[in-house]
């Protein structure tokens, strides 16, 4: 297929944001401070609460090329990037760039992302290293190879000055991938329905299971992902912990067409799962955390999806049956 690499290409990104103000100036920043222009940006709001919703509203309307998509409900990352790109859709992109309102690309990320888009082979997804900002080095892990399985997966290498210029990956968080429209329309959009967690890489692995995901070497992007910390295994962590397995299980599913290796998959899973309802029982974790993951358990079985375990009514019940 032949490419006019002098024409300008459209790119349309999408940022999605929850009560986060501050970052989402940086990444607005960023955005118009690319030296090749966006062309339009979508900001998701997802239901932020009213002093947020003013003050996003205010800064949207101070450029015509960033434009408001306003949710009702809290539909988490996989709900706002879904809406984002229906919205990117009306604006016919030829590049689709998905980042969480905590990434903030450098200068010439989307320049270098662009270079190599253009002329790499069976291109499904060209994304730019990720710098954490906070401990001041690159994530690898969110650059991911998966097992045969679906069961774990590993970073595409231990140290970014080992990477080489291009490298193909398996799947890549929402932290600065761009996508072509060819691909976007023949794979879908972003899956709702799984609220938050795992979205990212239950996109990107389908696309990678067709075309080539590649990691620019070059192109940069800063996130602002805090460290983890002892609230990750704390009461408040938990119903993240509860998406997180309960997604697996949609992965599992969802990319195992063999039944014998499907269920193999579920089995181990299953067990490993098990095995973590024990350990925290003899570690002497409260109960509610044994709770959450058989309920995530059987939500995979069952395949549940949405917001089967709402946040906000989750930490309510944690301070009014004081569990911390």
């Amino acid at each position: 297929m032949y490419i006019d690499k002098s024409r300008k290409e459209k790119v349309v990104a999408i940022t999605v944001t929850y009560n986060r103000i501050h970052t989402l100036r940086k990444c607005l920043s960023a955005l118009l401070n690319q030296s090749i222009a966006v062309d339009e940006i979508i900001v998701v709001d997802n239901n932020s609460c009213e002093d947020e919703k003013k003050q996003i509203n205010d800064m949207v309307m101070t450029n015509n090329h960033i434009h408001l998509v306003s949710l009702d409900d809290n539909l988490g990352g996989a709900g706002g990037f879904e809406a984002g790109m229906k919205a990117a859709a009306q604006f016919s992109p030829d590049w689709y760039w998905l980042m969480d309102d905590d990434a903030y690309p450098r200068e010439d990320c989307l320049k270098s992302l662009l270079s190599y888009g253009k002329i790499l082979p069976d291109v499904g997804g060209v994304c730019p290293a990720i710098y954490g900002v906070d401990l001041e080095r690159f994530q690898l892990y969110h650059h991911k190879k998966l097992s045969r399985l679906m069961l774990k997966n590993r970073p595409v290498g231990r140290k970014y000055e080992d990477l080489g210029k291009i490298t193909e990956e398996d799947a890549n968080a929402f932290v600065g991938p761009l996508f072509p429209k060819r691909v976007v329309d023949e794979l879908g959009i972003a899956d709702g329905s799984l609220f938050i967690y795992g979205d990212d890489t239950e996109y990107t692995y389908r696309i990678s299971r067709k075309y080539k995901l590649y990691l620019i070497k070059d192109a940069i992007i800063n996130h602002q992902d805090a460290p983890v910390t002892s609230e990750n295994m704390s009461p408040k962590g938990w119903w993240k912990e509860y998406y997180c397995n309960r997604n697996q299980y949609f992965m599992i599913r969802n990319f195992h067409r063999n039944a014998g290796i499907r269920y193999l998959a579920f089995g181990l899973y299953t067990a490993r799962l098990t095995a973590i309802i024990i350990k925290s029982r003899l570690m002497g974790y409260h109960g509610l955390r044994s709770r959450m993951i058989i309920k995530s358990m059987r939500d995979g079985f069952k395949n549940h999806r949405g917001k089967t375990v709402d946040p906000q009514k989750y930490l309510l019940y944690l301070q009014r049956e004081n569990i911390n």
